[in-house]
């Protein structure tokens, strides 16, 4: 395996296991939100999937058209939605320890989210300039172009 798919593999698995995590992660603290604010308790867990599934859904979206060499700018409105899907699930994860008074807890809990927002930017961009890298060959020097010689004369008549 090549060193250039190493390191697009390397980043995609980083970016993989930190969307796991944060899903994990997000899911219980979304529950005791939604608990907390007297959501039923057979909808409570339903709704830190409906925030963490389209970061995680776009996330991969992206990291497919990037390592194609799909440019930022047709990727725009993806990216935006990813965004606003992680500061959805950034608010709802600081909600709860935040109206607790729980402020060290809802730093803590930020962590996971605000990963994840970084990855969902950072992510895409490495992953469409390590494309642009492995599909940029030089091309091979191009044979000298012999200068143009004089006519040899012609032979004389014997």
């Amino acid at each position: 395996m090549s060193e250039d798919r190493i390191t697009q593999r390397t980043v995609t698995v980083v970016m993989g296991i930190i969307a796991a995590l944060a899903f994990v992660f997000s899911f219980g603290n979304v529950w005791a939100l939604a608990l907390r604010l007297g959501v039923p308790a057979p909808v409570a867990p339903l709704i830190a999937p409906m925030v963490d599934l389209p970061v995680v859904g776009l996330l991969v979206a992206l990291r497919y058209l990037s390592l194609r060499g799909v440019p930022a700018e047709q990727i725009k409105a993806a990216a935006r939605l990813m965004h606003v899907s992680g500061l959805l699930t950034l608010a709802l994860n600081v909600a709860e320890p935040i109206v607790a008074g729980h402020y060290g807890r809802a730093a803590v809990d930020a962590v996971a989210p605000l990963l994840l927002l970084g990855w969902g930017a950072v992510g895409p961009q490495l992953l469409r300039h390590f494309h642009t890298v492995t599909h940029t060959t030089p091309t091979p020097a191009a044979p000298p172009v012999p200068a143009e010689t004089a006519p040899a004369p012609a032979p004389e008549p014997a």
